[in-house]
């Protein structure tokens, strides 16, 4: 086998690979939007086919049932709270650990990081108990709180790797001109992190919309429940209806498909910047 012959197989087998996992990734929300399309009779009867007859009443239900227009309202509370409130402290914490020279700083992002690896199912017991201590139980601020602990120690590690590239050169000689913290912070550190800061707000939303777990455990039923919860609790105990949770799921996912078309080129760029630092 010639060179060429093994360059040009080489690339049959990445591009059969490539279309394996893009198969993979879109095959689910292609069954659930077909799922939803269907009745419950045609589900049972061919749960893997295209459905014989196109129904919307599906989503009609899921709209009576969840109380559509209240359940985003909290999702969206919660999440642009969590968001702003993660990205807020993942700035002035990168900001103190990388800029800032104080004792045991070295130690504190250490630790910061560190908490990545711990998973959020491991400490949701403290958390809830924490919340209940607060009297935040049912609270958007209880569950705010909660997605801005969570969100600190990827954003904190993002921000730090370029901070570190600004030259402390640049810092002093902003201090010189008489700059404080919050100026040095917002008006030099920040512009330059702009491609970070804009993956993150992304990665956040889309996890902070996502999530199923912070809220079903902080809100559980109460009326400040998210859409993703709404959507749990359309199952029944003894009864699921693949289809009727189908169309909540594709209504619940609809915000993020969208904030990922029209921000897709900065989540991109921000990864690329970021994996060049």
């Amino acid at each position: 086998m010639n060179r060429r012959t093994a360059a040009r197989l080489g690339r049959y087998l990445l591009t059969f690979a490539l279309v394996v996992v893009a198969v993979a990734a879109v095959y689910p929300l292609l069954f659930t939007v077909v799922s939803s399309l269907k009745t419950q009779a045609g589900f049972a009867e061919d749960p893997l086919g295209l459905p014989a007859g196109i129904t919307l009443d599906n989503y009609l239900e899921a709209f009576r049932r969840m109380d559509m227009p209240r359940l985003l309202l909290n999702s969206l509370i919660t999440t642009v709270g969590g968001l702003v409130l993660s990205v807020l402290a993942a700035l002035l914490v990168a900001y103190a650990v990388t800029k800032l020279r104080f004792r045991g700083g070295k130690l504190v992002f250490l630790l910061i990081i560190v908490t990545l690896t711990i998973p959020s199912q491991a400490i949701i017991y403290p958390l809830y108990q924490t919340v209940l201590d607060l009297g935040m139980s049912g609270e958007y601020q209880g569950l705010i709180l909660a997605y801005a602990a969570f969100g600190l120690p990827l954003g904190t590690y993002q921000l730090a790797g370029y901070f570190q590239q600004v030259p402390d050169e640049l810092i002093e000689a902003a201090r010189v001109d008489g700059a404080g913290h919050f100026t040095i912070l917002f008006r030099l550190l920040a512009p330059i992190a702009t491609p970070a800061l804009a993956a993150l707000a992304i990665f956040n939303f889309v996890w902070m919309w996502n999530d199923l777990l912070l809220p079903l455990v902080i809100m559980g039923g109460s009326d400040s429940k998210t859409l993703m919860v709404g959507v749990s609790l359309l199952s029944g105990q003894y009864d699921v209806s693949v289809p009727l949770v189908s169309a909540g799921l594709i209504v619940a996912l609809l915000p993020v498909l969208v904030i990922y078309l029209v921000f897709q080129r900065q989540l991109v760029s921000g990864a690329l910047a970021g994996s060049g630092k």
